[in-house]
C-alpha cells in the first residue's frame, strides 16, 4: 500500500523509508534500484554516506579497555575481536548495504620469512553470512590485504571490476569496494583489517579513517611477539580460492590427526599449538601447489 500511494503520488516516502527499503531489497538489485532513486533524490548517494557515525564512542573505547585489562590471556583476543569487528561493521555499514570485515593475520614466520596472511575471524551484512570466522582463505602477494602488509599504509579500491590496477587485487564474488589497513604496533605488522562492500566508490575519507581507528583498536588483541618487522614480511603467490577450499575443508581432520600423532608420542601440546601446526602444514602445501621452486615472486 505504501509502494503504491508513492507511485501514484498521493504521498512521498521520506528519508528513514527509502534508507529502509534500499537495505531490504536483494544486494543484486540494489544498484539498479539506487540509479533510478538518484533521478528523483539526487542525493541519495551523500544520504548512505551522511548515515555512517563519524566518531567511535568514548565508552566503546572503555570497553574495550575493560576488555584488555580484565580478560584472561587465553580469551582475550577472541573477546576483543569479536567487539571491534561487530562495532566496526556496525558503523561502516549502518544502512546494511552488504559489507564484510575480516581480521586478516600474518602466518608465523619459516626460517625467518613471513610468506603468507590468514583470515582469522570476520562479521558481515548480507549478502555475506554474520559470522566469517569459519570463511578461511590463506592471502598472499596478490590480495589488497598482501599489499597493505607489504607496503604498511591504508589502501582503497573504489572499483574491483575494473581491470586496470595500480596493485595487486584478489576480489571476492560479492566485492565490487574494498579497503584494507595494516594492524601496527611500535613499526611492527601483525596483519590487516579488511572491509569489502557490495556498493561501487563506498570508502569515502570518513570511512576510510574509521576503519584506520579499529585498526588501531584491534591491535589490542594481539601479544607483542606477534607483530613482526617489515624485512621478515616475503609474501608469496597463494592458489585461487577455489584451489583452497579441498584442502581446508580437512583442516578438522589435519587437527585430529596431529592430536593423535602427539599423544602417540607423548607429546604435551596444547589444542591451539596443534591447530597452528595445522595450518603451517596447510600454508606448506598451498605454497607448493601454486609455483613451482624457481618462481617465487615477491614484492620489493
Amino acid at each position: 500500500m505504501t509502494l503504491s500511494r508513492w507511485a501514484s503520488g498521493e504521498s512521498k516516502p521520506q528519508r528513514p523509508h527509502l534508507m529502509h527499503l534500499v537495505q531490504v531489497v536483494h544486494p543484486n538489485q540494489r544498484q539498479e534500484l539506487l540509479d533510478a532513486l538518484e533521478k528523483y533524490y539526487p542525493d541519495i548517494q551523500s544520504w548512505l554516506e551522511e548515515d555512517s557515525t563519524e566518531q567511535i564512542s568514548s565508552e566503546f573505547f572503555a570497553h574495550i579497555l575493560n576488555i584488555r585489562t580484565t580478560t584472561t590471556e587465553s580469551l582475550r583476543f577472541w573477546r576483543i575481536s569479536e567487539a571491534v569487528l561487530k562495532q566496526a561493521l556496525t558503523q561502516l555499514d549502518p544502512n546494511r548495504l552488504g559489507m564484510a570485515v575480516k581480521l586478516i593475520q600474518c602466518m608465523p614466520p619459516v626460517d625467518g620469512t613471513i610468506r603468507s596472511l590468514r583470515e582469522r575471524a570476520g562479521k558481515g551484512t548480507p549478502p555475506w553470512t554474520a559470522d566469517l570466522e569459519h570463511d578461511v582463505l590463506f592471502l598472499g602477494v596478490d590480495s589488497m590485504s598482501g599489499y597493505a602488509v607489504e607496503v604498511r599504509r591504508g589502501v582503497n579500491d573504489n572499483n574491483l571490476k575494473l581491470k586496470s590496477k595500480p596493485y595487486p587485487t584478489l576480489q571476492d564474488q560479492y566485492e565490487v569496494s574494498a579497503a584494507a589497513h595494516p594492524i601496527r604496533f611500535e613499526g611492527r605488522i601483525a596483519g590487516c583489517l579488511l572491509a569489502s562492500s557490495t556498493q561501487e566508490k563506498y570508502f569515502s575519507q570518513q570511512r576510510l579513517a574509521l576503519l584506520a581507528t579499529f585498526s588501531d583498536l584491534i591491535a589490542l588483541a594481539f601479544d607483542k611477539n606477534e607483530f613482526y618487522t617489515p624485512e621478515m614480511i616475503r609474501l608469496r603467490i597463494l592458489p585461487a580460492p577455489e584451489d583452497q577450499r579441498p584442502l581446508l575443508a580437512r583442516f578438522r581432520e589435519i587437527v585430529t590427526a596431529k592430536f593423535q600423532a602427539a599423544q602417540n608420542q607423548r607429546q604435551n601440546l596444547s589444542n591451539s599449538d596443534i591447530e597452528m601446526h595445522a595450518w603451517q602444514e596447510i600454508e606448506e602445501k598451498l605454497l607448493s601447489m601454486a609455483l613451482g621452486p624457481d618462481d617465487e615472486r615477491y614484492i620489493s
